[in-house]
């Protein structure tokens, strides 16, 4: 587009016109500098300024004056948005034509102003009215319908809305969700319930309602898999049947009808084996007894005897003559001797009536052939002070080292004598209400067999 004169001197700043009927003290002149901006307002001097051009309304049209002013120096009037030229005044129309950053009608007739260096992208990527195809359905546009059209176009690849990781044409997409997408909710058609389409075949392999044929292929074809067990228990008539009776030796196997009729017909039969069944348990539970007791056996050579129950045991002792507590067995070693304590709560011989009264017996054991005989080694009973403060506690201590010609400390036989060696006085009824020997209704005594002490303590 070429920009007359009155267009593009608009943006210039002229001097103001004189009139020549003024005085000349009231007259403003202007000086145009060589080098001054179009958009920068001349400055106004003196009249006496040496060769400055004088412009007044009456000469404004001399040609001398229009010559000055057409040579200033000025800059581009778009030199704020990036222009470097600078010239004469006179040559500012010629540039403009060609500036890249003066504005021009839009080529395709939009009615946008657009610069020239920008024109390229505005033809290309915004113009209303260019020409473009869509990248995907590859039809041709203008730029304000494409704008519509772009979101909506039927070819444009999207992923799935339910994140199975493909892409699928837009146009495609309720097809894919519906009946191809791995991600889908379906429903087992067997019991009803909803599964993502991919876990089906795994709830399949364990769906309840899942059809399958019965193993011994009996005239039922197939029937819902949580059906299975119960038809093989009561209804199918091939399945083979183990008798009732086979953890007792019975070797049978036949169909249900078979085997009702076994079990009728072989009662006594059944009798017998459980008898022995039961013969052979109760070996087993013997056994297993023995080996329990063997493996709670003290072989510590020391043992603590709790006496629960203290009162009423008292009190029968003192009701019954001869009531004798006995405690569990225990040994000096694990290859050791095998010894037992008892206790008279009423007393016993010299005590009886006013003494609890202790004694330490030899029990037949599985080594005695191998031991030393006859036992020397030191005894010593203990009754345990339970106060609260341990550091008061007053404990009752007898012990003895045992005399080698009394009989009941040589190998003991069989038949042991229901009487050992100890202390018929060992601790006074009255001394046992006086201190905390019982405590919570329970007695504490220790029996202490020590092979190294010679002497008593």
């Amino acid at each position: 587009m070429v920009r007359g004169l009155s267009q593009w001197t608009k943006t210039l700043s002229f001097p103001a016109r004189v009139s020549p009927q003024r005085p000349a003290k009231e007259s403003k002149v202007f000086h145009v500098s060589p080098s001054a901006s179009p958009t920068s307002p001349p400055s106004p001097i003196n009249d006496t300024m040496d060769k400055a051009p004088i412009i007044t309304d009456e000469n404004f049209q001399d040609t001398e004056a229009e010559k000055a002013i057409m040579g200033s120096i000025v800059y581009c009037i778009h030199h704020k948005d990036g222009c470097k030229w600078s010239d004469e005044l006179r040559k500012l129309k010629a540039h403009l034509n060609t500036c890249k950053h003066d504005a021009i009608p839009c080529g395709n007739k939009c009615g946008a102003m657009i610069p020239r260096v920008l024109m390229e992208d505005h033809l290309k990527y915004t113009c209303a009215q260019r020409r473009a195809r869509c990248d995907f359905c590859a039809k041709e546009f203008t730029g304000h319908t494409l704008e519509k059209h772009t979101g909506t176009c039927g070819y444009e690849p999207l992923y799935c809305e339910n994140k199975c990781g493909m892409k699928v044409q837009r146009r495609h997409l309720g097809q894919h969700k519906l009946g191809e997408c791995a991600k889908r909710l379906v429903a087992c058609r067997y019991c009803n319930k909803e599964f993502v389409f991919d876990t089906l075949g795994a709830h399949h392999a364990k769906c309840g309602r899942f059809p399958v044929a019965c193993p011994h292929r009996c005239e039922t074809a197939v029937l819902p898999r949580e059906d299975l067990e119960v038809h093989l228990k009561d209804h199918c008539t091939t399945h083979l049947l183990s008798c009732t009776f086979k953890d007792a030796g019975c070797r049978f196997k036949g169909n249900r009808f078979s085997l009702d009729k076994h079990l009728e017909e072989s009662a006594k039969m059944h009798l017998s084996l459980m008898c022995s069944l039961v013969t052979k348990q109760q070996h087993q539970i013997t056994s297993l007894k023995s080996a329990i007791s063997k493996l709670s056996l003290n072989y510590t050579g020391t043992l603590i005897w709790k006496i629960t129950d203290y009162a009423a045991k008292m009190s029968e002792a003192k009701a019954k003559e001869g009531m004798e507590l006995v405690s569990p067995p225990f040994y000096t070693s694990q290859y050791g001797y095998k010894l037992q304590a008892s206790i008279f709560l009423n007393g016993n011989g010299t005590g009886e009536g006013s003494h609890i009264s202790i004694y330490i017996k030899i029990l037949p054991g599985e080594y005695d052939a191998l031991l030393r005989w006859p036992f020397s080694h030191s005894v010593s009973f203990t009754m345990f002070d339970q106060t609260v403060i341990a550091e008061k506690a007053c404990n009752i201590v007898e012990s003895f080292i045992p005399d080698p010609t009394w009989k009941n400390f040589q190998r003991p036989s069989r038949e042991p004598d229901s009487l050992g060696f100890g202390f018929p006085r060992f601790v006074s009824h009255e001394m046992v209400k006086k201190r905390h020997f019982v405590k919570d209704d329970t007695m504490f005594i220790r029996v202490k067999v020590d092979p190294s002490k010679i002497v008593a303590v």
